[in-house]
Order: C-alpha cells, then structure tokens, then sequence
C-alpha cells in the first residue's frame, strides 16, 4: 500500500496540472481564433497595399504577443506563490485571477458551500477580467 501521508503533497501537482490544462484549452481557443483571422488580415493588406506600419496582420500578431504574456502557459505557479508587486502587472495574466478565485472559494470551504458574498466576489473578478479585455489601448 502507498504511504498515506504523502496525499497532501500530491494536491499542489493536482492543481498546477489543473491550471495547465485550462491554460492549454485557452491557448488552443487563441489559436483557433487566430488562424483563419490571420489569413483574412494577410489578403486585406495584400488588396489594400498596407505598409508594416499600417498591417493589420502586424497589429494581429502584436495581440497574439499580449496573449502570450496573459496565458502565460509554461509558467504555473504553486498554490502559495506570492502575487508581483506590481499590480498592472500581476493582474495581466491567468496566474493572477486563478489565485484570487482560488482564494474565494478556499475560504467558502470554510463553510462547506459557496455563500452569496463568494459568488459577489467572483463575479467582481469576472467582471474585472472583462474590463481588462476591454480596456482602450489594451489592443492593437
């Protein structure tokens, strides 16, 4: 039989596994989106006569940049990992929202379900992730 006391330490391999897998559907939703937008942008400029200053294809792979930065696939951070200092940084990825609704719910657990003051507050994460992608300047 397996030592029972090693279970705890499997539970932070559980979750970075976890994580890696929503970054990957993530990632592999981009990359979907991506593809054939990509094609359309590259005939656009074609017909159009746009420069690289003026490419849309250009702007396209600038925001494919950005995501990469936000989905931060390879980097899955342990449980206990502490958030950068700074804030526009640290709130510019996946890693970021995973812990603050990993903190909602850890503290739900408590009570052994999710009270009205928990979903509040992952819908305030929600809607700041919306806002983030939203945000003017924030595409190319």
């Amino acid at each position: 039989m397996q030592d029972i006391s090693n279970k705890p330490a499997r539970w932070p391999l559980i979750r970075q596994g976890i994580v890696f897998q929503f970054k990957l559907g993530l990632d592999a939703l981009r990359d979907i989106l991506m593809s054939p937008v990509s094609m359309v942008l590259i005939v656009f400029d074609v017909v159009m006569a746009n420069d690289q200053q003026q490419s849309y294809f250009n702007r396209l792979m600038r925001l494919g940049k950005k995501s990469d930065h936000w989905i931060n696939l390879f980097a899955v951070d342990s449980p206990n990992g502490e958030p950068e200092n700074n804030k526009e940084a640290a709130d510019s990825n996946v890693d970021f929202w995973i812990s603050k609704i990993e903190t909602v719910v850890k503290e739900q657990q408590v009570d052994g379900k999710l009270t009205q003051s928990g979903k509040d507050k992952l819908q305030q994460y929600f809607g700041k992730i919306m806002q983030n992608k939203d945000k003017p300047g924030s595409k190319d």
